[in-house]
Parts: structure tokens; sequence; C-alpha cells
């Protein structure tokens, strides 16, 4: 009962707060991704490079001003295209209904073509733009939240050993959260490189074949790797959708659908393994669920950060021993790891009993 009265409490706050949480949501996420991410760089670099921390914070703070330039430019320029070229893809998408009434003859008491004439893809262009202008009027919040969460998390070691009650308490607390850390790096670090294997060969594939704003389908691509199986999806039925639309032949759509897909797979169920240490196996049932429950309550932005932001919510209930169980229920099968409980049960790590 408690479980149910508290998430009905942090939906209504959610629905509620969303203006002032959403964009702190956001910059959370976007700290765990940078904090991942340069560490893995630094970790690449020379030796005199990873000395301390600010060599870290400096490709933090740079790769979120490039992404969020980046973000700019292509929601500027290619919804601008897509918006431009509107008239095209509504001409194509009538001849292919047209051939598709055609040929479908079991089919053809449906009216596709009255059900395509309900749809007005330059409305829905033109609010995706405005969308896509509300977003980048929010990234200015996201920085500022950014900031100062930089600047807590500097003074978290200080917090965690004002909480502990004692030495030892404070050395098992600073294990549990350094093993969740550890945890949650291993995911983005192993995303992010999935997001960039998939979003550049993407690129490339539909620059070549010359379907309109290649960089907005690779971006979108790259935000879709933080979202299993589904995000997989979306990755293939949207360029191959834009594809058809622009040039409402087969070849080219044969042609992004079978490179697209062979790269979206390949990468998901052979190379995603390998980058993660130790896999999160969550419900597919699951994930859709955080999904459409994000995007309900927050928009695209929810849908897009509802299955990271669960991901951290299960590694943190897979090394908590008394809420190991709500990490089974959130698990494909029931297999979420053995949590190393020797800290939880009161052992002293060896270092610390060396020192006593």
């Amino acid at each position: 009962m408690r479980i149910l009265v508290g998430t009905a409490a942090l939906v209504w706050l959610m629905t509620v707060a969303r203006t002032v949480l959403l964009p702190l949501v956001v910059a959370v996420l976007v700290w765990f991704v940078l904090s991942a991410v340069s560490k893995k760089i630094v970790s690449l670099a020379p030796s005199a490079v990873r000395r301390g921390k600010t060599a870290a914070r400096i490709v933090s703070v740079t790769g979120v001003l490039l992404l969020m330039v980046l973000v700019g430019v292509v929601v500027r320029d290619n919804v601008s295209t897509l918006v431009a070229n509107m008239d095209l893809y509504r001409t194509n998408l009538d001849a292919i209904v047209a051939s598709l009434s055609v040929q479908a003859s079991p089919f053809r008491q449906l009216d596709f073509e009255a059900m395509v004439a309900q749809l007005d893809l330059r409305a829905l262009a033109l609010k995706l733009a405005g969308s896509g202008a509300a977003y980048l009027a929010s990234l200015f919040t996201v920085l500022i939240y950014l900031i100062f969460v930089f600047t807590e998390a500097d003074a978290f070691a200080a917090k965690l050993r004002g909480l502990s009650q004692s030495p030892e308490q404070h050395v098992r607390l600073q294990r549990s959260v350094s093993r969740i850390k550890a945890s949650i790096d291993d995911f983005f670090s192993g995303t992010v490189t999935i997001g960039l294997v998939q979003a550049v060969p993407t690129f490339v594939i539909l620059w070549l074949v010359g379907v309109d704003a290649p960089v907005l389908w690779a971006v979108l691509i790259f935000l879709f790797s933080f979202i299993p199986t589904i995000g997989t999806i979306f990755g293939i039925v949207f360029p191959v959708v834009m594809t058809a639309l622009q040039f409402a032949a087969w070849e080219p759509t044969v042609i992004v659908l079978a490179t697209l897909g062979t790269i979206q797979i390949a990468s998901t169920n052979l190379l995603l393994p390998r980058l993660m240490s130790r896999s999160l196996n969550l419900s597919p049932l699951v994930v859709m669920f955080a999904v459409f429950a994000g995007a309900a309550i927050w928009g695209i932005v929810g849908a897009l950060v509802a299955v990271p932001a669960l991901t951290m919510a299960l590694i943190v209930c897979m090394e908590n021993p008394k809420l190991r169980w709500v990490a089974v229920l959130l698990s494909a099968n029931g297999d979420v790891g053995h949590a190393r409980v020797d800290e939880a049960e009161g052992a002293l790590p060896r270092d610390t009993e060396e020192r006593r």
C-alpha cells in the first residue's frame, strides 16, 4: 500500500512540477553521461593528463557545449529543410498509398486514401519545429542546473562523511556508492559507444543515398540508443519511412532498411554485451511502459530520459540487498546477479581492518 501511495504521489509531483523537475532530471542524466564518457576518455589519455579532476571536467564541459551547439544547428536547419520539402513528401505519400490501394485488392474496402487525407504533414512538421524551439529555449535552464550539479558532486563526499556515524560505516557507504557509480558509468559509457557506432554509419549511409536531414536522423538514432529494444525499432523505422517519403522508390528504401537494420541489430546484440561488464536485463514490458509513461508525463523528453532513469534505479536496487526484490521484478527473467553483501552485513573492507 505504501508503494502505491508513494508512486501516486511521485507521479502527481512530476506532473505538477514538470517545468522545474524536467530540466533538473535532464541535467542530472547529462552529468552522469559526461562523467562516464570523460572518465573513459581521460583513462585513454597520457598519464600527465590524468592527474586530478581538471581534465575530466574540461572534457565534460566542452562536450556538453559542443552537444548543445550541434543540437541547435540540427534542429534549426534540418527541420527547416523538412518543412520546405513537405509538399514533395505529401505527393510521394499519395503515390505510395495509391499504389498500395491497387495492389492490395483483398483490402480495397479500406479507404487508404481517405485515411491519408486526414494526415496534415505540414502541421505536424510545424509542431515539431515549435517543440524544437521550445527545447532549445530550455537548454539554457539545463545548463544552469548542470553547473550546480557539478558543484554538488564535488561536495557529495563531504556529505557522505557527515551522514556516517562511524568511520566503519563511512567506508561501507563509500564502497557501496562507488560500486553503484561504477555500474552507472559502465551503462552510460557502453550506451554512448553504441549510440556513436549506430549514428555515425547512419549519417554516412543516409548522406550517400541522398536522404534529407541526415544529421537530424543520426542525432535521433543516438538518442534512441538509450532506449533498449524500442530504440532499435525506432532507429530503423524512422529513416526508412523518411527515405520512402522522399524518393517513393523501392531501391533506396531497401538499401537503407538493409544497412541500418544490420547496423542496429549487430551493434545491439553483438557489441553491447561486450562493452558492458554486467547485463542489466531489463524487461521489455517494463521498458515499453517506462517509455510511454515518460511520454505521457513529460512528452518526448520524458520518453528519452525514462529508461536511463529506470536503469539507474535498477542498479541501485541491485546493489542494495533490501531492494533487490524490486530489481528482480523489473528484470526480464529474474536474473539480476548477486549483490556483494559483505559491507551490508557489517564486514569491514580488508584495508580498514589492517589500519585498525
